[in-house]
């Protein structure tokens, strides 16, 4: 074999060139696939448990056109969970799950209002406790230190003053009650499928 044709090979075993390929998402750890797995049974478990409180919790025959709902929502303070869209370039994991914290304190801020009037929620209440937690799992294993902070809790407590004045008789609380549960659920819904999609998507956000 010539010179010239033995040259080459040599630099093939020698100096490999190396092969670009289409980027391969990072795998999850196994301590954010845990927290993602606890995360989506709680959300199941706070939309099964939502009938049984709903059901102890008022016993109004509210309408169910939106935009009676959405009014009566508004005189009471009630605001809209927050949207969770499914993951892009626009709404990533972070943001996501960002959004997933936010509701979930919400939540704790509207049935703990709700509590000092009604039974049957302190069940949800420590499953959204426990929710948030894994929920800063989540976060923490993702991105260290994207944990929530005392201050976000400070201000979801300040928040529901307003609303706990608003509540002046039975039918406001239990008027009250039986919106939040019935955005509770939807959003658990919202939350497992979301969940569900970070477990299934490869690259975490950075």
């Amino acid at each position: 074999m010539h010179a010239h044709a033995v040259f080459p090979l040599l630099c093939c075993f020698l100096f490999p060139r190396e092969i670009r390929t289409a980027p391969t998402a990072a795998a999850h750890s196994p301590a954010l696939r845990d927290a993602l797995e606890r995360a989506r049974m709680l959300a199941d478990k706070i939309s099964k448990d939502v009938p049984a409180a709903y059901a102890e919790g008022s016993t109004l025959d509210l309408p169910q056109q939106t935009g009676d709902l959405q009014m009566m929502a508004v005189a009471l303070r009630i605001p809209p969970a927050p949207v969770l869209k499914p993951l892009s370039q626009h709404f990533d994991m972070d943001t996501c799950v960002s959004r997933m914290a936010e509701g979930v304190r919400m939540f704790q801020g509207l049935l703990g209002v709700l509590s000092t009037r009604l039974g049957g929620l302190d069940g949800l209440r420590a499953d959204l406790r426990d929710l948030l937690t894994q929920i800063a799992k989540v976060q923490e294993a993702a991105r260290p230190g994207g944990a929530e902070t005392d201050r976000d809790r400070d201000r979801e407590r300040d928040r529901w003053a307003g609303m706990a004045a608003g509540l002046h008789g039975d039918y406001e609380a239990q008027a009250a009650a039986q919106l939040t549960l019935t955005q509770l659920r939807s959003f658990a819904h919202d939350v497992i499928r979301s969940l569900r999609a970070i477990a299934a998507h490869r690259t975490l956000a950075r």
